[in-house]
Parts: C-alpha cells; sequence; structure tokens
C-alpha cells in the first residue's frame, strides 16, 4: 500500500529515537480499507513510554497481523478525511472519521463473541502499524467512525482516549445516585469524570498529585465535587476523607483507577465500599499489593478495563463528541505541527508532565 508520493511521518526507530521522516503516502486503498488525510493526533503516554523505555508493545520482527514492526509510524488518536476509498467501502471521500485502531483477527474464540481487544494477535495501529502522527494513514473502513456534525480536528482526535474512559465507566456499572472516586487527573482520568457524570454518578472525587489537575477536575462543566492530593504514606490519606465526605461514610460504590501505578490500583481497591467495584486500566508494568482480609470481608470486585470495541465504546465516544456532551478543550494543552513533535511534543511531555496535558499535532499546520 505505498505509492511514489511522499509525506512527513513521526516514527520510532528505538528508545529515545523519534524522528520525523519522509516517507512515501499510502498508495490506492485495498478492499475495505481508506486512506485519510489526518488533521490531528494525539500524543498518548504510550506513546511517550515507547519513546523513554520501549520497545515496549512496537514489535521487533514482523507482528502476525500488520506484517509490521519497527521502524514504524506512531499514532493511535488519529482522526482523519477520507481521501480514497477502497472496493466495497460505503464511506465518502471528504466524510471526517476518528479511528478505532485495534485490528484483530476475527475468527479466534474472543473476536467471535465480540471482545475484539482480547485477540491474542491483537495490533493497533500507531503502535504495531503505521499510525496517524503522518500527514496520510490507511486503516479499515470498519473502524473509521464517522462525524455527522461539524466537529473541530482537536476534538475527533480525542476519541480514542475517551473511548478508553467510557469503557472503563461502563465495565464500572455507573449508574444513577453512584458516587466515585477517580484516581489520576490526566486526559483518561478527566474524561472519565465526566462520562461518569453522564452515566448518573452523583458524587465525584478525583485523586491527583498535580495541583493544576486538580483545579481543572473541579473547573469543568461536568467535573469533581472534590480533588485531593494522591494517596499519603499511610496507604489513603485525604482520599479516604474525601471519599468518605459524600458517602456517607461507606467509601465509593466505584473506584476508577487511570493513574498508571501500583500504589493507585491497590488504593482504589480500598476506597470503594463493601460490594463496590474497582477498575483498573492504567498501564503498568508492577505487582499491586491487595488487602485480602478488605477485599474478601467485602465482596469487593476488582475488575479491568482494556481499550475499546469499535462499535461500542469507540462509537459511544464519537457520538458524545458530535452532540458536544464533553468538555475537551480544557483538556488540550498544546497544539503543534509534525516538524515540531520531537521537541515540542516527546521531549517536552518527558522534561514537564505536569505542565502538558494532551498535546495534539495538526499535520496540516
Amino acid at each position: 500500500m505505498s505509492g511514489s508520493a511522499g509525506m512527513q511521518a513521526v516514527r520510532w526507530w528505538g528508545r529515545g529515537d523519534v524522528r520525523v521522516d519522509e516517507v512515501d503516502q499510502p498508495g490506492e486503498p485495498r478492499a475495505g480499507w481508506v486512506r485519510l488525510r489526518v488533521v490531528a493526533c494525539g500524543i498518548c503516554g504510550t506513546d511517550v513510554e515507547e519513546f523513554t523505555s520501549g520497545p515496549v508493545l512496537i514489535p521487533t520482527s514482523p507482528h502476525p497481523i500488520t506484517g509490521r514492526c519497527a521502524p514504524l509510524t506512531l499514532g493511535h488518536e488519529a482522526a482523519g478525511v477520507v481521501d480514497a476509498v477502497g472496493p466495497g467501502v460505503g464511506l465518502d471521500v471528504g466524510t471526517l472519521v476518528a479511528v478505532e485502531s485495534n485490528l484483530f483477527c476475527g475468527t479466534c474464540w474472543w473476536c467471535r463473541r465480540g471482545r475484539y481487544q482480547l485477540c491474542p494477535d491483537l495490533a493497533n495501529l500507531g503502535l504495531m502499524g503505521d499510525g496517524g502522527l503522518a500527514e496520510y494513514m490507511a486503516a479499515p473502513a470498519q473502524m473509521c467512525i464517522p462525524f455527522t456534525n461539524a466537529v473541530s480536528p482537536e476534538h475527533a482526535a480525542m476519541t480514542e482516549p475517551l473511548s478508553v474512559a467510557v469503557r472503563a465507566v461502563t465495565r464500572a456499572g455507573v449508574g444513577l445516585g453512584s458516587s466515585v472516586v477517580v484516581l489520576g487527573a490526566g486526559t483518561v482520568g478527566l474524561l472519565a469524570v465526566q462520562a461518569a457524570r453522564l452515566a448518573g454518578a452523583e458524587r465525584v472525587v478525583v485523586v491527583e498529585n498535580v495541583p493544576s489537575r486538580r483545579a481543572l477536575a473541579l473547573g469543568l462543566e461536568l467535573g469533581a465535587d472534590l480533588a485531593v492530593g494522591a494517596v499519603g504514606a499511610d496507604g489513603l490519606g485525604a482520599a479516604l476523607e474525601a471519599v468518605r465526605s459524600v458517602s456517607d461514610g461507606r467509601g465509593a460504590d466505584v473506584a476508577i483507577e487511570a493513574a498508571g501505578n501500583a500504589a493507585a490500583a491497590a488504593a482504589a481497591v480500598r476506597l470503594v465500599r463493601r460490594g463496590g467495584r474497582a477498575v483498573l486500566l492504567g498501564v503498568f508494568d508492577d505487582t499491586v499489593p491487595i488487602d485480602m482480609k478488605d477485599l474478601l470481608l467485602g465482596e469487593k470486585t476488582v475488575t479491568a478495563s482494556l481499550s475499546h470495541v469499535y462499535d461500542e465504546d469507540f462509537a459511544t465516544a464519537v457520538s458524545l463528541i458530535d452532540r458536544g456532551a464533553v468538555a475537551l478543550d480544557p483538556l488540550i494543552t498544546d497544539r503543534i505541527g509534525l516538524a515540531d513533535v520531537v521537541d515540542k511534543g516527546f521531549n517536552a511531555l518527558v522534561a514537564e508532565p505536569g505542565s502538558h496535558l494532551k498535546v495534539i499535532v495538526l499535520p496540516g499546520s
């Protein structure tokens, strides 16, 4: 799927080695695929982890689904305008879409049951195949969910992190009157606060170490009631007091861990009431210490939430953005061009993570 025309693309070559390269544009799309002119793409914490510590998910030998390995083009939070369509595609050229970047085999036990994100051969455009930090990208039409209203490129590129939050809130069973604690006020955590509100949560507490992010959590239209510092040396600190204050002393109905560390995951279990549910979605490589007496005698549920499904969580996220149901502008701290991705994107996120929330790359800028 390569052509002769050139384009800029942000490619991962190795740990600490991300480059803006000149590569071929994708050629005419094959059956069921489209070529997109990328209008916006977010930089995710997973991208930064690959930059600082990779390869974590990026393959160094050909992936069984994509056939790709490093060097490859990063970017799995992409939105684009359909530029060309392959045979059998119903999307019109010129349509703005968000790209659900997961690729799966379609035949395994999990895929046959619609649990595509659990496919043993799961691939992701931007991590195991060429993604959206480029001027153009190729994607399966099935994974390109169209917008029906006028949506800005930046907002469209927020679909992927919003879909992660939507899935976590759904798996948590948040409903009318729920009390919720969200640990971690990064992009996904702040979107989880809003998704929980839309699902009917009555009281929401945010646990976050960065003061500016606590202020943002409180200031959002669908924001938190309380925001406190991260768990202290005693294991829970001010978080326990805050959660008890909004739940008549019981503990939260639901905890959503979006901080990506073992201390937050363990605290999520402690902060829910007897019979409550803790949903863990932060990706990290560590062992989480669980107080088995607290878990067992409290009959608590601990569940994981992985990624998103294109026709469930991702479609819901597109719908929420399409109708302006979530506040996105306050979460976007940086808008940069492709040429600035290394210095103003990756290096900035590593050097000053507290000063940058969501960095959106606009290839056409």
